[in-house]
C-alpha cells in the first residue's frame, strides 16, 4: 500500500531522516514509534510532500509518489492529521469537517452556480454528517470549534480526515492530550476503521494502545530505523529495549 525505500532528509547539515525504509501493507495498522526527535513527523513530512526527501523514494500503491504536490498525494487518497489540532476555531464543527471534501470538487467556477455545485452539497453534507456520527459528534456540527473541549476537537479533525474516504490515513499522535476514557474510544474507533478496510499508518506515544492495536510495528531512532515486525516482536528486540529504557533517545 505504502513503501518508502532508503528515504533520506537533511536540513542543511543536518541528516533527520537516513535510509529508512517502511511498508505498510492495505487494510492494516502500523505503528511507527521512537523517542523525540527519532524523525517520526519528519519521515510523514516527506511522505505527504510537506518536506523534500533528497535520497530514497516514496510509492503509493506502487506508484512513486517522491515527485508529487500535496493537493495531488490527497487526491490519491492519502490524508494525514498534525501533532497540533489544525481547526479553523470561528467555523462551525460541519464547516471544519467539510473542508476535508473541498478536494473532491470536480466542477469549476460556473459549476457553483449551477445544479452539479447543489448535488455535490447535498453528497458533501452526508458525507460530513456521516463521519461526525462515526465520532459521536453529530450533535456538535453547528458549534462553533472554538471554546470547545479539547478531547472533541481531536474527534472533529480525525472526522475531517476521514470524511473524504481516504485510501490512507497517518495519524501524528492522535492520544496525544486525551484521557484514559477518550483513549479508549480512540482505540475502539481506529479497530472499526481497520475492519472496514481502512489502511491506518499511526506516529504514537501510547505504548499501550500501539500493542493492543497494531498490526505492525515500526521503530525509529535518530532518524533511522532499528526494528520492524509485529508488536510482540517489536517488544522484545534488545535494541528497542535499549532506546526506552537505556536512555539512549534521539534529540
Amino acid at each position: 500500500m505504502l513503501e518508502c525505500r532508503n528515504v533520506t532528509v537533511r536540513f542543511g547539515g543536518l541528516t533527520a531522516v537516513k535510509n529508512m525504509n517502511l511498508q505498510v501493507q492495505q487494510g492494516t495498522i502500523h505503528s511507527l514509534i521512537g523517542p523525540n526527535g527519532a524523525g517520526k513527523t519528519t519521515l510523514f513530512n516527506a511522505i505527504t510532500r510537506l518536506v523534500q526527501a533528497q535520497e530514497g523514494d516514496i510509492l503509493l500503491e506502487g506508484r512513486s509518489i517522491i515527485g508529487e504536490r500535496t493537493e495531488d498525494i490527497i487526491r490519491h487518497g492519502m490524508v494525514r492529521t498534525f501533532q497540533n489540532l489544525q481547526l479553523s476555531p470561528f467555523q462551525t464543527v460541519r464547516d471544519n469537517i467539510m473542508a476535508g471534501l473541498v478536494h473532491t470538487w470536480q466542477g469549476g467556477a460556473w459549476s457553483a452556480l449551477l445544479a452539479k455545485h447543489s448535488r455535490f452539497m447535498d453528497e458533501a453534507a452526508d458525507k460530513v454528517r456521516a463521519a461526525a456520527e462515526l465520532f459521536g459528534i453529530q450533535n456538535r456540527l453547528g458549534s462553533l470549534v472554538a471554546g470547545l473541549p479539547y478531547g472533541l476537537l481531536k474527534k472533529v479533525e480525525l472526522a475531517r480526515a476521514l470524511a473524504g474516504n481516504p485510501s490512507i490515513i497517518l495519524l501524528d499522535e492522535p492520544a496525544a492530550g486525551l484521557n484514559n476514557d477518550e483513549t479508549a474510544e480512540l482505540d475502539e474507533i481506529l479497530t472499526l476503521l481497520k475492519s472496514r478496510g481502512q489502511t491506518i499508518v499511526l506516529v504514537e506515544h501510547d505504548m499501550s494502545l500501539v500493542m493492543r492495536i497494531s498490526d505492525a510495528v515500526t521503530v525509529m531512532n535518530f532518524g533511522q530505523l532499528i526494528a520492524d515486525g509485529r508488536p510482540a516482536e517489536v517488544a522484545k528486540n534488545p535494541d528497542v529495549i535499549r532506546v526506552y529504557l537505556g536512555g539512549d533517545y534521539g534529540a
